[in-house]
């Protein structure tokens, strides 16, 4: 997921990073990968928005059930809002309307020119603040009702949900940067991740659209059993734009 738009600072988005000249691929190691994401400001601006958050839920305190079924909706959810975010936003058409107001669809426009570029492949600073501001407020559409008809503190579970959507966007941005280094995931479950992304970008830009979670995929058909199954895609790198 990536929203960065500048478009004035001299960057060709087939280089490597500006500042530091690396490429994602130079990474090769877990350690490698924190050190350098730690270092981005998606990641230091998320830091910022968890500890905040997380200094809020433990100031309000009133622990109950609210906070397991606020932990539990938003791990049910993860999968089907990057599925509808990165088809809709982020693969909207250059003269969409979300890519016009949003910025969205430029960005990752780029990102698939040259996945390996983190300056396109990592959220910007100002984006990351932009998206869990955003959480905020879809995350209070669902959780003050659901807190409500459950009987459970209102504003803990609220602040629950909205820590778990800022650590989800943390953990996400870690995800796509690793699949895309060098590094080879040791878990099952990260392998699946890792494979699937590398199918979305190099067999079919249609299918394997989420990145931290399968289940949107397995929901909306986008999870072919064999990549053999949907065709290989002229326009993964380019999005037929």
């Amino acid at each position: 997921m990536n929203t960065n738009t500048s478009t004035n600072t001299g960057i060709d988005p087939t280089s490597a990073d500006a500042t530091t000249g690396i490429r994602s691929t130079d990474l090769t190691t877990k350690r490698e990968i924190w050190r350098f994401l730690v270092t981005r400001p998606s990641a230091q601006a998320l830091a910022v928005a968890i500890v905040v958050l997380g200094t809020a839920r433990l100031v309000v305190g009133d622990y109950g059930r609210g906070d397991l079924i606020a932990i539990v909706a938003t791990l049910a959810m993860t999968g089907t809002v990057e599925w509808i975010i990165h088809k809709y936003l982020l693969h909207a058409p250059l003269d969409s309307w979300a890519t016009r107001t949003l910025g969205t669809g430029t960005g990752h426009h780029q990102h698939h020119l040259d996945p390996t570029d983190p300056d396109w492949l990592l959220l910007g600073g100002l984006d990351a603040a932009v998206f869990v501001t955003m959480f905020g407020a879809v995350t209070a559409a669902w959780s003050v009702p659901l807190m409500w008809i459950t009987g459970s503190s209102i504003l803990g579970g609220f602040l629950t949900a909205w820590l778990c959507a800022a650590i989800g966007l943390f953990h996400y941005e870690f995800v796509h940067l690793m699949v895309h280094t060098r590094y080879r995931p040791r878990t099952r479950f990260y392998k699946g991740l890792a494979r699937h992304h590398r199918l979305h970008h190099y067999r079919n830009e249609h299918y394997w659209l989420g990145v931290t979670s399968n289940t949107g995929d397995r929901l909306l058909r986008t999870l072919p059993k064999h990549k053999t199954d949907v065709p290989l895609s002229d326009t993964a790198r380019t999005l037929g734009q």
